[in-house]
């Protein structure tokens, strides 16, 4: 049987109070998950509050969850996740609290597991494409085909006017 096509995904997580502290001040959640899937130039990313492991876990699931429910139609059958986050990966070795002792983690974990085939990986930071800027990525996935119609708007020629000095009060 010939081994499944992983669609590759990364997440990554930071907590940024300290140098954050005015959104922190106004009632913002001081963390930051992510994902990214660069095969679909898609770059997620949302506050949240949490210890980094905890916000690890909730970049996972919602990733999973983002993949079964926005891209159902391509119908992805096996993910790697790639995280920069050791404790995150070795969570995943059986022995773990992180999965041992949580319930609702091992029951999402089940539930994903009965729809994809699962893999998680480590990456060094630096090739992290979550914690990429979105400038980095692109818009729309390599190969995209796509039709550019001009609107009426853009038949218009330019009007070229002389630019007046000072302000009329």
């Amino acid at each position: 049987m010939a081994e499944p096509k992983f669609l590759k995904c990364y997440i990554t997580t930071s907590n940024r109070e300290a140098a954050d502290s005015y959104l922190s001040e106004r009632g913002f959640a001081p963390g930051v998950v992510s994902f990214a899937i660069p095969d679909y130039g898609i770059l997620f990313r949302c506050r949240a509050s949490g210890a980094s492991v905890d916000l690890e876990f909730g970049a996972y699931f919602a990733l999973l969850r983002f993949i079964k429910t926005r891209l159902a139609k391509e119908k992805i059958k096996a993910v790697q996740v790639l995280s920069s986050n050791p404790e995150f990966v070795f969570a995943f070795t059986g022995k773990s609290p992180h999965l041992v002792k949580d319930e609702e983690r091992r029951r999402l974990l089940n539930d994903y597991s009965r729809e994809f085939t699962l893999a998680v990986g480590y990456v060094p930071q630096l090739d992290n494409r979550a914690v990429l800027s979105t400038a980095d990525l692109p818009s729309v996935p390599q190969g995209a085909k796509f039709t550019l119609t001009p609107d009426g708007a853009s038949e218009r020629r330019p009007a070229i006017r002389p630019f007046r000095k000072g302000v009329d009060l």
